[in-house]
């Protein structure tokens, strides 16, 4: 069986029609779970035994968890309590959870990655705890932490793929629909891995030059 070009690039635009839904899903999923970590690593870091072994058994829970399962669990559980959600919604509260409890680890690594003596030089002249972590700790944290949180995104962008399974029209699903169609199984996701390779050759691009820059203004 020999591999049709034409018919592939003839399947572009039907599978760009899924194109827009995977960007709707993967942007704020990117940028909520990395809002998400936030408090999240606050808690694992936090004095608080409590406040801390609660951060740390969510942590665990999602990320010894399959994200698929996860999504079904919303998707199905949401119905189950009386307000159903839909399947971009479930899918874009999986990616997020999960994703911000490994964006919370990144964070902590690059805070302990910054020697203690930095924020006590800061607290030496005489800044108060959280301007020392601010100035000090981390503008040298934020550097360190860019490339995982860009391998992070790139897991997330992949990711989107999944919510396919609970009926959502991104990439994936346009190229199932297709394939069901035409049997022309190699074509249709040659073309659809093309996608996703430029989907995450061009965000790695703009976080490695978002790093750059953070370099060169620090």
């Amino acid at each position: 069986m020999s591999f049709d070009i034409g018919f592939m690039l003839r399947s572009v635009p039907i599978l760009a029609e899924g194109l827009t839904t995977t960007l709707a899903l993967a942007l704020p999923a990117i940028l909520l779970a990395a809002a998400w970590g936030v408090p999240i690593v606050v808690a694992l870091m936090s004095k608080r035994r409590l406040l801390r072994a609660m951060a740390q058994a969510y942590v665990e829970v999602v990320r010894n968890t399959p994200v698929l399962v996860q999504m079904f669990f919303i998707f199905f559980g949401s119905g189950v309590l009386g307000f159903p959600l839909s399947g971009f919604v479930a899918g874009l509260i999986a990616l997020v959870l999960q994703n911000g409890a490994y964006a919370a680890e990144i964070y902590r690594a690059g805070i302990q990655a910054v020697s203690h003596r930095q924020a006590e030089a800061g607290l030496a002249l005489g800044l108060m705890p959280f301007a020392a972590f601010r100035i000090v700790v981390l503008p040298q944290a934020l550097r360190k932490v860019i490339p995982p949180l860009s391998n992070q995104g790139v897991l997330i962008i992949k990711d989107t793929s999944l919510v396919a399974t609970i009926s959502v029209a991104e990439l994936t699903f346009q190229a199932r629909l297709l394939a069901d169609r035409t049997a022309a199984v190699f074509e249709i996701f040659f073309a659809l891995a093309l996608f996703y390779i430029a989907l995450t050759m061009f965000f790695s691009l703009v976080m490695r030059l978002a790093e750059v820059r953070l370099r060169i203004r620090q």
